[in-house]
């Protein structure tokens, strides 16, 4: 079997990967084909649209969205050698209009270099509608995945990064404790403050994820996790352990950002990031208690405001609930001056080499 064709068996990506990455790849390509024609993506996405593309990996799902859409541009991110090899070299060397360049897009100003060079050069689309001229795709499965996804899930309140351009649809394959904490209910326990800004910005919708019972035999917490949520358990694909490299567990998120609301245009996202990050320090405590996180006397002040909210736990705040903190917290004349510095990652001189290199 030759080394570029869409069956390359699985021996191969043993021997060409190694085991020394953590991370889970979906290897079955007539599986990939399954899912890309299952979300009609040619109805949204014609040729002239630009894919990017992080943490290609092995490649399969890649070479499957590329064959189907044959978008303008495919400008692939990978910075683990032997992936960026395999995909440089062989099984995606024939992929017309790709690029692959061996940079971490976990680095954020990755993107805004490789912008400036002329990488990708998407359309500004209004906040009213998707933005069709564009499309972002990774494989968040490595331990740092679950950050990740939740640093994506924020750039969409921030309207930043390649939010900027408008409203930006992602799939992402992820880890399952990562979409179990993305799509978790107010009705539920694990609900965090990943979940709280799903519910607040996005639509998520789960595509695919393993089939549970591969799991069950060999790890009951793996295979009970699967099974607990309905939209984990019911998801339209499913696939088996068999499917992916290194076996684990996997699910791909449909991510499709809201539209901007008025009451969102009307504040800052850094204030309603701050709101949500110190309230979920004690997700499972009464907002009466929670709400003293933001600042010395918000207990009392808050309390003629917000007292119909006193009684609920963090985790169980619904969404409209949690936009009128954010209002009430606005207009607070005492709220603390710096909330926190979000900070910038820094790019060594070999990424920005690279970035020029390689476009």
């Amino acid at each position: 079997m030759k080394l570029g064709d869409p069956g390359v068996l699985p021996s191969t990506w043993r021997g060409a990967i190694g085991k020394a990455h953590q991370r889970v790849n979906m290897v079955n390509y007539e599986k990939s084909e399954e899912i890309v024609k299952y979300l009609k993506l040619k109805e949204d996405y014609n040729k002239n649209f630009e894919l990017i593309d992080c943490y290609p990996g092995c490649g399969v799902w890649s070479r499957a969205l590329h064959k189907h859409l044959q978008p303008k541009a495919h400008i692939m991110l990978e910075s683990f050698d032997n992936y960026y090899s395999w995909n440089k070299d062989g099984y995606n060397r024939d992929l017309g209009t790709s690029k692959i360049i061996p940079v971490d897009p976990y680095k954020w100003k990755v993107y805004n270099l490789l912008e400036r060079y002329g990488a990708y050069k998407p359309e500004h689309v209004p906040l009213d509608r998707v933005n069709k001229s564009l499309l972002y795709t990774g494989q968040f499965t490595t331990a740092q995945g679950g950050q990740l996804l939740s640093q994506f899930i924020t750039c969409i309140a921030y309207r930043n990064w390649i939010q900027k351009f408008g409203r930006i649809r992602m799939l992402l394959w992820v880890r399952d404790t990562a979409a179990f904490r993305a799509i978790a209910t107010p009705e539920e326990p694990s609900r965090g403050k990943l979940s709280a800004l799903v519910s607040l910005f996005a639509n998520v919708d789960v595509v695919a994820a393993s089939d549970a019972s591969d799991f069950k035999r060999q790890d009951t917490k793996t295979g009970k996790l699967l099974e607990k949520m309905p939209a984990l358990r019911n998801a339209p694909i499913k696939f088996s352990a068999d499917d992916t490299f290194m076996k684990g567990p996997l699910v791909l998120l449909d991510i499709k950002p809201k539209e901007q609301r008025e009451w969102e245009s009307e504040m800052s996202a850094h204030e309603m990031e701050y709101v949500l990050r110190n309230l979920f320090i004690t997700p499972k405590m009464q907002l009466r208690t929670s709400i003293n996180t933001l600042g010395p006397g918000a207990g009392e002040y808050f309390e003629s405001r917000l007292g119909h909210l006193y009684d609920k736990t963090t985790h169980h705040l619904t969404p409209d609930e949690f936009v009128q903190i954010f209002q009430a917290f606005k207009v607070w004349p005492y709220k603390p001056e710096h909330l926190f510095d979000l900070g910038e990652d820094d790019l060594d001189s070999r990424t920005r080499r690279d970035i020029i290199q390689f476009i």
